[in-house]
C-alpha cells in the first residue's frame, strides 16, 4: 500500500490513508458500498507487510513492547509475556491497545514464587519428570524474566478474547510440551492431565478450528489429538485421529488446514517438509508443492492465504518467522531470521532486498522475537 493512495467516497471525496490511523482504516471498508473495494484492496499492513512492503508504527499500552516476549498470535491479537513472566493477550489494532491479563505464572501448578537471600523475586520451576529419574532434583531457580524464555513453547486462542469467557487460552508449556488452559477472565490455569486418549506431554504445536469447535494437538512423535473445551461439561473431550509417525528425531512441525478443508503436515530443520495428513490411511502423503496457497508460519497460529488474492505474495511458498526458542533462550539479542522457504526449488529465500533486513537496520528482528499478526479490531 503506498502512502499516498486514498480512499474516494461516493461524492469524490478523497480520505488520505496517511491522514487516518489503522483502526480508521479498518472501519473505513463499512462507511459505504464504494468503498469497501477500496479498502479490500488495501490489504492492511501491520509493522511490515510482506503483501506490500509497508510499515506502520503502533502505539501500544504499557509495559513497552521491547521488554516482552513473544508467545502466539490469533484472531488480530498477541499473546506476550512481560517481565514477571506473567501473560497478556493484546489489540494492536484496537483504539486504545485493549490488553487483557490472563492468569499470573504462578497459577501454572509446577511454578512458586520466593525472595532470594537478598530479597529479590525468585520463581521456582520443578520439573516432575527429572525427579522421577534422580529424587535429589531440586527445583530450578529463574530470575521473573528469564523464566518465560524458558517454560512458555506457544499460545492459542479458540477466538477473540473480546469474547470474554467464551475465549480458551490453550497454553504449551514446559517440562516437555505440557498442556494447561484457562478462560479469559479466569484466575488460574487448569493443567490437562491424566485424560484418556491424550498423552500428559510432548505437545509442539496447537491450531484451533472453528469449523468443529476443536483444538487439534500435533506430538513431538507425529501423533495428532483433538480437544473439546467448549462443551457444557467441565470434563475436556478428546481423541486421537492420527497415529505416531516419526520421520526422525524431534524435527520442529505444525500443522494447518486449507480452506479446502485438507490438513497438512509441516516438518522443518534446514529443510521444510510438506504433508497431506491421510486420516483414513493414517498415514503422511508428501507434497511437492502447496499451489496457489501461502503459509504464514511462527509464533502465530499458521495462517493459510490464496495467492489469487494476494497477488504480490509467492504461491506455492511458506514465509517463516524465526520460533527457535531454544536459540531465543540462549541469545536474546541475535538477529532472527525472517525468510520465505519455496517448496518447488527446496530453498529459503529471502524476505527482501539484502539490506533492508540487516539487524542494525530494523533492530526489532532481535527482541522481541518477530511474529506474524492477522487484523483484526474486534
Amino acid at each position: 500500500m503506498a502512502t499516498g493512495e486514498g480512499l474516494r467516497d461516493s461524492g469524490g471525496v478523497e480520505c488520505q490513508q496517511s491522514k487516518l490511523g489503522i483502526p480508521d482504516l479498518l472501519n473505513a471498508g463499512a462507511v459505504c458500498s464504494s468503498w469497501r473495494p477500496a479498502y479490500t484492496s488495501l490489504r492492511l499492513p501491520i509493522t511490515d507487510n510482506p503483501s506490500s512492503g509497508a510499515t506502520f508504527k503502533l502505539r501500544l499500552p504499557s509495559p513497552a513492547f521491547r521488554r516482552r516476549y513473544m508467545v502466539g498470535s490469533d484472531h488480530g491479537w498477541v499473546v506476550t509475556a512481560d517481565e514477571l513472566s506473567n501473560l497478556q493477550v493484546i489489540n494492536p489494532l484496537s483504539v486504545s491497545g485493549v490488553q487483557i491479563d490472563l492468569p499470573p505464572v504462578t497459577e501454572i501448578y509446577h511454578v512458586e514464587s520466593f525472595t532470594d537471600d537478598r530479597g529479590n523475586l525468585m520463581y521456582s520451576y520443578q520439573e516432575n519428570w527429572m525427579r522421577r529419574h534422580d529424587p535429589q532434583w531440586l527445583p530450578v531457580p529463574y530470575p521473573p524474566h528469564r523464566l518465560r524464555l524458558f517454560l512458555y513453547f506457544r499460545v492459542t486462542l479458540s477466538c477473540s478474547p473480546s469474547a470474554g469467557s467464551e475465549c480458551v487460552v490453550l497454553l504449551l508449556h514446559r517440562p516437555d510440551g505440557e498442556l494447561s488452559f484457562a478462560r479469559v477472565g479466569d484466575q488460574s490455569w487448569t493443567r490437562l492431565t491424566g485424560i484418556e486418549n491424550l498423552p500428559d506431554r510432548g505437545y509442539r504445536y496447537a491450531f484451533y478450528n472453528k469449523n468443529d469447535r476443536l483444538f487439534y494437538l500435533l506430538n513431538c512423535q507425529g501423533s495428532i489429538h483433538t480437544l473439546h473445551l467448549n462443551g457444557p461439561s467441565s470434563s475436556p473431550v478428546t481423541n486421537q485421529i492420527f497415529k505416531e509417525i516419526v520421520l526422525w528425531d524431534n524435527p520442529t512441525k505444525s500443522i494447518a488446514v486449507t480452506p479446502r478443508g485438507e490438513m497438512l503436515q509441516e516438518l522443518y530443520t534446514d529443510e521444510m517438509l510438506l504433508f497431506k495428513v491421510d486420516i483414513d490411511g493414517q498415514k503422511l502423503d508428501k507434497m511437492d508443492s502447496l499451489e496457489d496457497y501461502v503459509l504464514f508460519m511462527g509464533f502465530n497460529s499458521s495462517v493459510r492465504l490464496s495467492a489469487k488474492d494476494f497477488p504480490n505474495l509467492k504461491a506455492g511458498c511458506a514465509y517463516l518467522a524465526d520460533d527457535a526458542y531454544e536459540e531465543i533462550c540462549i541469545n536474546k539479542h541475535t538477529w532472527r531470521e525472517l525468510g520465505i522457504w519455496n517448496f518447488k526449488s527446496e530453498t529459503l529465500e529471502s524476505l527482501g532486498d539484502p539490506p533492508s533486513v540487516l539487524p542494525w537496520v530494523l533492530p526489532w528482528l532481535n527482541w522481541p522475537p518477530p511474529i506474524w499478526i492477522t487484523p483484526s479490531i474486534h
